[in-house]
Parts: structure tokens; sequence; C-alpha cells
């Protein structure tokens, strides 16, 4: 099976796909080859599809910025390039938006004025605007209503097209500039081929700048590199820790 082949079966998804190949190498596709992928074929009195996905319908979004993840830092992301009048599609791989912060981990959103020894700081921006309308309408701390909350912040501006559901699987790259992306919403049974002036990756897994072939990098890097005067002061492997939280709160009656 040469490595066309192989392209065209897979589908291009992100699922796994098994197979016996004697050189590794001559069964992965080429970035050139991914690139020839996002051409579309147009099945007779039908629905506009994509090579290798017969049962999916393709969409074509065009927007001045792409954000690839639904955390906060993504939802922060769209909502100030949408005020700033950008045309934004932000696609979200869960049901809801809010990442560690949602209801499905429940993350406290602390930043500035979190733990550390810098008492009297606090958090401004977006990240303000979110806790203190979180604060005067959910007084009971609800994280279900945090995750309103945020998707309400998205649907309410014009400028923004939310997926949810729908995780980034592919991107088309030329001259080391993405030129455009493929996002999946099996649920709705939509792909959608975005082009964009911008690209953010906010997914948390970096999956855009590895669909992309940017430069990765792993742990925290020391302050010299980038003359970072708040940095630390040698390079780590350090990553994202783990967090079990439990929280009570005596509201005076039965809640």
């Amino acid at each position: 099976m040469n490595r066309r082949k192989f392209l065209t079966l897979a589908g291009l998804t992100s699922y796994s796909v098994l197979a016996r190949v004697d050189d590794l190498s001559a069964a992965t596709p080429s970035r050139e080859e991914i690139n020839e992928a996002f051409s579309s074929i147009a099945p007779p009195g039908g629905k506009q599809k994509l090579r290798g996905e017969p049962n999916m319908t393709l969409v074509d979004l065009s927007c001045d910025v792409f954000v690839a993840g639904g955390g906060l830092a993504g939802v922060c992301a769209a909502v100030a390039a949408a005020r700033n009048g950008a045309k934004v599609v932000i696609c979200q791989d869960r049901s809801r938006l809010g990442g560690n912060s949602s209801s499905e981990v429940k993350m406290h959103v602390v930043g500035a004025d979190s733990s550390g020894g810098r008492p009297g700081w606090r958090e401004s921006g977006l990240i303000e605007e979110f806790r203190l309308d979180d604060a005067a309408n959910n007084p009971h701390r609800s994280w279900e209503l945090w995750d309103l909350l945020l998707y309400d912040k998205c649907k309410s501006e014009p400028n923004i097209t939310l997926l949810l559901d729908s995780p980034l699987y592919a991107a088309e790259t030329k001259g080391g500039k993405i030129e455009r992306v493929m996002v999946r919403c099996d649920k709705t049974e939509h792909l959608y081929r975005i082009t964009a002036k911008i690209f953010i990756d906010a997914t948390g897994d970096s999956r855009l700048a590895l669909e992309s072939g940017a430069e990765t990098r792993w742990g925290r890097e020391a302050r010299s590199e980038f003359n970072e005067s708040l940095g630390q002061e040698t390079e780590d492997k350090q990553t994202l820790g783990s967090s079990i939280l439990f929280t009570a709160r005596d509201f005076g009656e039965p809640i």
C-alpha cells in the first residue's frame, strides 16, 4: 500500500488506524499529500464532500481569527478579537466551554490573585469581567452556570462563530504558514474547512501546532532565554500538574 492509498483509506480522520507495514516511513503521508487531501469532491446532485469522508457534509468557513480550543485562554482570545472587530471562529472538542474551569473538571479560576505571596493583586480584563458576572449572577457557585456564562459570552458576540463538540484534526500549510484547518463534528456530520488570517492554538495539548508541523518544546524555559525577569532561573521538564478539589460552603440552610 502506498502512502496516497493509505491516506485515502484513512480519510484523514482523528481516529486510530492499524496497518501492517514493512517500512513505517513509506506508510506515513507527507505534508504535500496531507495538503492535497484537503481537496473536495462534489458527488452528483449531492452536497459537497471531502475525499475519504462520504457520509460527512463539507462546510467552508472564512474568518479573520481562528481559535482552536475553548478553555479560558481560547474564550478570552475569541471574545477579545471579536470585540475589536475581527470575525472569529472558535472550535471546542467538548460540549461546553471553560476547559479545566468547566463543570467537567471544576478547577478554580484564579490568576494574578492566586496564592503565592502577592496580597492585593487582582486579575483584570476579561477574566475579571467573567468572575464579577459569575459572582453577581451565580451566588451558589454552580459550575453549570459558569459553563452557561462562558457560552453566553461567546454567543452574545455577533462576530463569533462557535463550534462545540468539534475537534481540530488537520492543518494545511504553505511556506511555513497555516492556510486552513479542518475541524469535524461527528454529531452533526459536518466537516469544517476553515481559512483565516490568524490562527491561535489554545488547545492545551498543542494540537494545532502538531498538525501544522510547528516547532515544539517540553517544559519551562529559563528566564535568560527570552529575557523574562519574572521567569525561573533554570529550565526544567515540568508541565501541568493534576489536582483533586473539594469545596464545601455553609449557606445556613439546606441546599
